[in-house]
């Protein structure tokens, strides 16, 4: 292991703490919660991911700022996501697109459980793990406590994680900033190290939340070419992102968001010319086409050909 200002048997101490062990049984409960989903799923041979209407709902207020009634509010629910239906398949990698709002990161957040449905039903076989920036982060320690905790959190045995700091690290390219902590990170630097020991670990199903879009080109191929080696092990990773060309090299297909609906849902290639053209005339390609957008299922369409 990489020498640090720390005492030789600082990682077991970290590891083995109050905080670490009851944050442990936490995530134990969560794999005991999800051992009846993966039953479920299994009905359904292939499915790796289910969602079956779901949707999800935040309340809004709004005061009467410029009346007399000063502290009346009034409310109202605003839907993040509704009417989802969707089927992903082991050894898919699928992405999702949409402009800010559409729902992209809800939906992440969803699979991987940390949000929950407050209406349909959303099943997921194996373990899940989601990467997104500033998420799971502690900001006053150091990267390197982080990768630690994150590690155990993540499943790793003790023993796995003394042996593979040094290479989750090596791969950060962060020097001596890994001893510095975490809230003095740019969002690049904190995508690194959320990358790497998020990829240490093989999930069954990988979600990567806008990770991939920060950082400077040569991270970002050093990161993609980690992506290809992982499709091996991993049996179904979603990528949630805002670049057409990232999805069209590493997805195979490609679900189209808006406002918490699914649009378009089919091949890359088919999918993110459509999507391309909204963003330059959303009205014009709207008006041409009527029977995508306000289709059946809230707006879910797929594509000629594909049968989804």
């Amino acid at each position: 292991m990489a020498a640090g200002p720390y005492p030789a048997n600082y990682e077991d101490d970290l590891i083995n703490n109050r905080y670490m062990e009851e944050n442990t049984k936490k995530e134990d409960q969560k794999v005991g919660e999800a051992s009846v989903l993966h039953t479920s799923v299994q009905e359904e041979p292939g499915i790796a991911i289910l969602l079956k209407n779901v949707g999800i709902f935040y309340r809004r207020y709004a005061a009467f700022f410029f009346s007399k009634y000063k502290n009346l509010r009034k409310s109202k629910d605003y839907w993040a996501l509704r009417g989802i239906n969707l089927r992903l398949l082991e050894g898919e990698t699928v992405g999702f697109i949409g402009r800010n709002g559409s729902g992209k990161s809800t939906i992440s957040r969803l699979i991987s459980g940390s949000l929950l449905p407050d209406e349909g039903r959303v099943v997921t076989k194996g373990k899940v793990q989601l990467l997104a920036l500033g998420v799971g982060f502690r900001p006053n320690m150091t990267g390197r406590e982080n990768v630690i905790i994150s590690g155990t959190l993540l499943g790793l045995t003790r023993r796995r994680i003394l042996e593979s700091v040094d290479e989750i690290i090596e791969f950060t390219e962060l020097g001596d900033f890994i001893d510095e902590p975490v809230r003095t990170y740019s969002a690049g630097m904190k995508s690194r190290l959320g990358f790497a020991v998020s990829t240490v670990v093989c999930p069954d199903i990988l979600i990567l939340d806008e990770v991939m879009s920060t950082g400077d080109a040569a991270f970002r191929k050093k990161a993609e070419e980690r992506m290809e080696k992982m499709r091996d092990r991993t049996k179904t990773v979603l990528i949630v992102s805002h670049s057409p060309a990232q999805l069209r090299e590493l997805c195979s297909r490609v679900i189209w968001l808006d406002k918490g609906r699914v649009v378009l849902d089919g091949k890359v290639g088919e999918v993110l010319p459509h999507y391309q053209k909204f963003c330059k005339n959303p009205d014009g390609w709207i008006e041409g086409n009527k029977e995508l957008f306000y289709g059946e299922n809230n707006g879910a369409q797929s594509l000629p050909g594909e049968g989804r």
